[in-house]
């Protein structure tokens, strides 16, 4: 039997409304449905989510693997589960409530091909409607661009360039070797666990290839992880553990003293300033010990940040940077917060 070309991760938990529509996505792919292997991870799900699993299995049984799962473990664990299952060229991930164009695999598995890519990066958009009433075209009124990195310097010129790369994985096609010569696995237990599988890959790529189509549709559902996390504190510290992780990640394998200005930019938005906008912007601010730990991390783990060229250029990080190292205490607390609420407050659509 001839290698599959693409094997598609889905962690599936509770989406009885939207799997079907997702796997009819997938059914009409231009590439053809006999060239994907299709992962789909039953995430313990309390719904009818199963069963329809299993029909879609029935139906393309060469193609299609259900995994089922007795105790829910949440995406990352799902992900990293569903990788041992994988012997396709590449990978690619989605979740169940979203859709890719019928011919996005075609397109993209072409570009990682003709490119020997590590990692091929496409465009999603954003909706809130269906594919019956979504915006069909494609474009984006960007030239298509390929990169090959050999150096540290080549590498954090790319990413301070126009780099469109996001931390998500299901806007990105990896190749499989790839993957799992680095062992790019996703944080398990919390929400945004992303940022482990993704930041090690972009220190880690040789050539990547920036396909700018908007070849998926990122469904908005209300009553996704997402939203949930919004109203739930226990949430609130998920994107900082991730990022705890991360650091332990590029340091293990290197890639933080070869890379150092760059891990340094991605830790310090990522970790500090970014977990503070996102909990501020949600009225779940951050209690005084948890602030004081993660200055802590900052400062032991990255005392020079202050002398990062790549962070000082960037105006927009600048304010922000500077109340990392503010002393907080009981005394200025509240006058730390609003400070905060202050930057949030100018930078609306985030930093």
């Amino acid at each position: 039997m001839a290698q599959k070309k693409i094997s598609v991760i889905i962690p599936c938990y509770n989406v009885t409304m939207f799997v079907d529509r997702c796997m009819e996505s997938l059914e009409k792919q231009t590439i053809g449905i006999e060239n994907l292997e299709i992962i789909l991870i039953n995430d313990a799900s309390k719904d009818a989510t199963l069963g329809k699993l299993l029909l879609w299995e029935m139906k393309y049984p060469e193609n299609i693997i259900v995994i089922p799962l007795e105790e829910n473990v949440m995406q990352g664990a799902a992900r990293n589960i569903a990788r041992n299952y994988c012997t396709a060229e590449y990978i690619a991930y989605l979740d169940a409530d979203d859709w890719v164009l019928p011919n996005a695999f075609e397109k993209i598995y072409r570009a990682a091909r003709q490119n020997n890519a590590d990692i091929v990066n496409y465009l999603s958009r954003q909706t809130y409607v269906g594919p019956e009433e979504d915006d069909p075209t494609t474009k984006s009124g960007k030239p298509d661009r390929f990169a090959e990195i050999r150096t540290p310097k080549e590498r954090l010129d790319f990413f301070m360039g126009d780099c469109p790369l996001l931390r998500g994985c299901w806007d990105k096609l990896f190749r499989r070797e790839f993957v799992e010569e680095y062992d790019l696995r996703f944080a398990e237990g919390v929400f945004d666990e992303e940022s482990l599988f993704t930041t090690p890959a972009y220190l880690h790529f040789k050539r990547i290839y920036l396909l700018n189509e908007y070849l998926h549709r990122y469904y908005q559902n209300p009553i996704s992880s997402t939203y949930n996390l919004m109203i739930d504190m226990r949430r609130r510290d998920d994107n900082a553990k991730t990022w705890e992780q991360t650091y332990e990640a590029m340091k293990a394998d290197g890639s933080l003293e070869e890379n150092h200005e760059l891990a340094e930019w991605f830790f310090v938005i990522n970790y500090y300033i970014r977990s503070l906008v996102f909990a501020i912007g949600r009225g779940i601010p951050y209690d005084l010990e948890s602030i004081r730990k993660m200055q802590k991390n900052v400062l032991d783990w990255f005392p020079d940040y202050m002398k990062n060229k790549s962070l000082l250029s960037r105006k927009l990080y600048k304010e922000p940077m500077k109340l990392i190292s503010v002393p907080v205490d009981e005394s200025n607390f509240e006058e730390y917060n609003a400070a905060w609420e202050e930057i949030v407050k100018q930078n609306p659509t985030g930093l």
